[in-house]
């Protein structure tokens, strides 16, 4: 295989007028998972946009455990997977509506309108309960290339410790764990290069 340098990628944040990670009710039509154009695709106006993610980004970990099967003589002569966890964690910097409810889960914050006596008002109650699963997708590009992440159904299943102080960001930090989707998959990768050819 020869060297290309075309093929060497970083994960910038596809946003313009909304940001790269977004989610949606299980159950939202998903991108066209056979169309790998993802700078391309439409998303169902289901799909909430979750704002600022911090200069860290994206991180995915597709994690498996095995056992193996050894014959007679104490040779290895099998492999078999025992569990799959796929996990991808970021870490949200706007603190508004849908952050929270992408952390603490839809029915746990409320939000109230601005007033002659106040601002805009949120409440996030954070108890013993995980939220909602939901469909996630997650763009990025570089240049030209884009790439588009697709979690049929993702549940966050932790928040980090949240750090208030006066030089950093308030950062809400989660992980999301990747069920299987309706095709068996808990992720899915779709890229393009961007390299087009003339008709």
């Amino acid at each position: 295989m020869a060297v290309d340098a075309s093929k060497v990628l970083v994960g910038t944040p596809d946003q313009l007028t909304t940001g790269a990670i977004l989610c949606a009710p299980l159950g939202t039509t998903l991108p066209d998972l056979d169309d790998i154009t993802p700078k391309q695709v439409t998303l169902d106006e289901a799909f909430v946009d979750a704002g600022y993610a911090n200069e860290d980004g994206l991180s995915l970990t597709p994690e498996q455990s095995t056992s193996t099967v050894k014959e007679w003589g104490g040779a290895v002569v099998r492999n078999l997977l025992d569990e799959f966890n796929g996990t991808i964690a970021f870490t949200l910097i706007q603190t508004d509506e849908a952050a929270l409810k992408m952390a603490f889960g839809d029915g746990y914050v409320t939000a109230s309108a601005a007033t002659s006596e106040h601002g805009n008002q949120l409440k996030a109650r954070i108890g013993a309960r995980l939220p909602d699963a939901k469909s996630w997708v997650f763009k990025m590009k570089d240049g030209r290339a884009r790439m588009l992440i697709v979690v049929p159904n993702g549940q966050v299943t932790s928040v980090d410790e949240v750090t208030f102080n006066a030089t950093d960001p308030i950062g809400w930090a989660v992980t999301i764990s990747c069920y299987p989707g309706a095709d068996g998959d808990s992720i899915i990768i779709l890229t393009d290069d961007g390299q087009t050819v003339a008709a």
